[in-house]
């Protein structure tokens, strides 16, 4: 597998087209939940009636799933396509029409440029929600908006608004347990709130219906270990342990899982071309397994319990035989309830060397982060549930951000080191956005580093990029590198933009994850260059050409997954169609822990 660039007209070719302010007529096209979040009807006034439009929200190129600033906000160029707009003299003494485009709160307003009839595609937009206004004006050149408006479209995303509760959720808002039959009676915790969104009542009375479980033990379990590296070669043999440990996180101690005692597991490092062996034996309490995520290898040691191998019991062994066809980044964890297995700990990485010492580009320093989140109420887990995963439709969102197994990463580097950093994604649902922030200057001013990404999952991409942040979603893995070329302080940092869904609002969330130490003394390796330029990967290249003749080919079938469910509590079901109007394309954080 290759890592290629997607085309950024994927979303949705067309908008269908709207009614006029003299036809209502319905749209000849049905408007689904893809166009829904990528297109904008744009509504004439009264004085050009005749005039109507749409605009399509391309996501602009980026090496990442989704496309998003360094503060989380998502960004889009505007596709227009205007049809019936009259000459604008006809509104008095102006010449031409100009787009503009403005939070709703009509502060800035800042000017798109000149637009007419037919396909237009104008500028980048990234406010979280958004108002385009077309105006006729004297001149291109002009700056302010001044002259009569004659279209306007909100942003998809401005139909997130407030509730009326009482009319939509009253179930959520006054309390209704008349669905309690269908949940639970076993007192469970409650979620911790999250800051400033407090929970609907009636949600605030339901209990999920599996019975809460959380992992306990006593003295005779070991501490865990920071997590060690271990180099195998062709035909190596590693006996792997997964069982309890101790484990103190801000002053607690739990009870939790690991791979041979270390948090995160070992981290194993072979050649490329290279087979290893590892002898699993599972110590913990449940049935169990490890997949090797991400791997080429042969199906029956994949490790997914039910569908290539039966799942590992308690004090039982598998021997699995992988082989590495790829140079990357990898990682094991278990696919046998790995809500809680691989949420209290059982994940570790595979560094896979390539072949030739000019694959990757010269360095000073290689790290290697898997990052994580953590659910506690007043210092404990919150329990997982015995009978099934808690938390199924939503994820379990954590709200301690751990690197490495901890809840603060250090690092201390000199002027001018270049240090490539292998992210893994361990977060059964969260979804990252990373960035290096220096914090010794203005807080707002502080600069940005660049960040060249180099390759992800499986391979390099065709050409390196440069970028200012990265989208990291839960097991996505992503080579990068950073250049430390001043002294000073700086954080790795996760910036998104949180939904406050009761209120409509977007909720700006920043968590350090780790802070890095810039000291004076240079390093001298001269990689400076080397982090400037991009290189085009031709091989890469040779092989993606060779298959593009596929590119546009038309499917051959398309599946239709349909999710059913059923005995909800009232409370929950209407709270559940609060986003029927929008639906964000990245659930950032977890601000409605009691009802998921």
């Amino acid at each position: 597998m290759l890592a290629c660039p997607i085309s950024a007209n994927s979303q949705t070719t067309e908008c269908p087209s709207t009614p006029t302010f003299l036809n209502n007529a319905a749209n000849p096209k049905t408007r689904n939940l893809s166009t829904s979040l990528f297109c904008i009807d744009l509504i004439p006034t009264n004085r050009a009636a005749q005039a109507s439009g749409t605009i399509r929200l391309i996501r602009p190129w980026s090496p990442f799933g989704v496309t998003v600033t360094a503060q989380g906000n998502h960004r889009n160029n505007l596709s227009f396509s205007i049809r019936g707009l009259p000459d604008p003299s006809e509104f008095g003494d102006y010449k031409t029409y100009i787009a503009w485009v403005s939070p709703l709160s009509l502060y800035p307003v800042e000017k798109l440029g000149g637009i007419a009839n037919g396909d237009h595609t104008l500028g980048e937009v990234s406010f979280n929600k958004y108002l385009v206004l077309i105006t006729a004006e004297a001149t291109n050149s002009v700056l302010e908006m001044s002259g009569p408006i004659v279209l306007r479209g909100r942003s998809p995303s401005s139909k997130l608004e407030a509730h009326d509760l009482l009319a939509i959720a009253p179930a959520a808002e006054i309390g209704d347990n008349s669905g309690m039959a269908s949940m639970a009676t076993n007192s469970w915790p409650v979620p911790p709130i999250y800051p400033g969104v407090p929970m609907l009542p009636g949600v605030m009375g339901v209990q999920p219906r599996m019975t809460p479980f959380q992992l306990t033990g006593d003295s005779a379990i070991p501490p865990v270990k920071s997590h060690s590296l271990i180099e195998l070669p062709d035909g190596g043999t590693l006996d792997l342990f997964a069982g309890l440990v101790r484990k103190t996180i801000k002053g607690e101690e739990f009870a939790m899982l690991a791979f041979n005692g270390q948090h995160p597991g070992p981290l194993i490092k072979v050649k490329r071309q290279s087979t290893i062996f590892v002898n699993f034996t599972n110590n913990t309490p449940f049935p169990s397994a490890v997949h090797w995520h991400g791997v080429r290898l042969d199906n029956q040691f994949d490790g997914v319990p039910g569908v290539t191998q039966d799942p590992v019991a308690p004090g039982e062994t598998f021997r699995y035989q992988i082989y590495f066809q790829d140079a990357g980044i990898y990682w094991y964890h278990p696919h046998h309830r790995e809500d809680i297995q691989q949420e209290l700990g059982l994940a570790g990485n595979i560094l896979v060397s390539p072949d030739e010492e000019t694959y990757y580009n010269p360095v000073d320093r290689e790290e290697i982060l898997m990052i994580d989140d953590f659910l506690l109420s007043e210092g404990k887990p919150v329990p997982f549930g015995v009978e099934a995963a808690n938390y199924g439709l939503m994820g379990r969102f954590g709200n301690l951000l751990l690197i490495n197994g901890e809840p603060e990463y250090t690092l201390a580097v000199k002027k001018g080191e270049l240090i490539r950093f292998y992210f893994t994604n361990a977060a059964n649902t969260r979804t990252f956005n990373l960035s290096f922030q220096r914090t010794d200057q203005d807080v707002e001013n502080s600069p940005i580093l660049p960040i060249k990404v180099v390759a992800s999952d499986l391979s390099k991409f065709m050409q390196e990029a440069m970028v200012t942040n990265i989208t990291l979603a839960p097991a996505e893995r992503y080579v990068v590198e950073v250049l430390f070329d001043e002294p000073g302080e700086y954080v790795l940092k996760n910036h998104v933009q949180g939904i406050n869904h009761r209120m409509g609002i977007f909720m700006e969330e920043q968590v350090q994850l780790g802070r890095i130490s810039v000291s004076a003394e240079d390093m001298g390796s001269g990689h400076r260059q080397t982090f400037k330029h991009l290189k085009v990967n031709t091989e890469v290249v040779e092989e993606i050409e060779a298959l593009s003749h596929w590119f546009d080919r038309p499917p051959d079938h398309q599946l239709n997954l349909t999710l059913e469910i059923d005995s909800l509590a009232p409370a929950v079901e209407q709270s559940m169609l609060f986003d029927r109007a929008y639906f964000n394309p990245v659930e950032w954080t977890g601000t409605m822990p009691r009802m998921n």
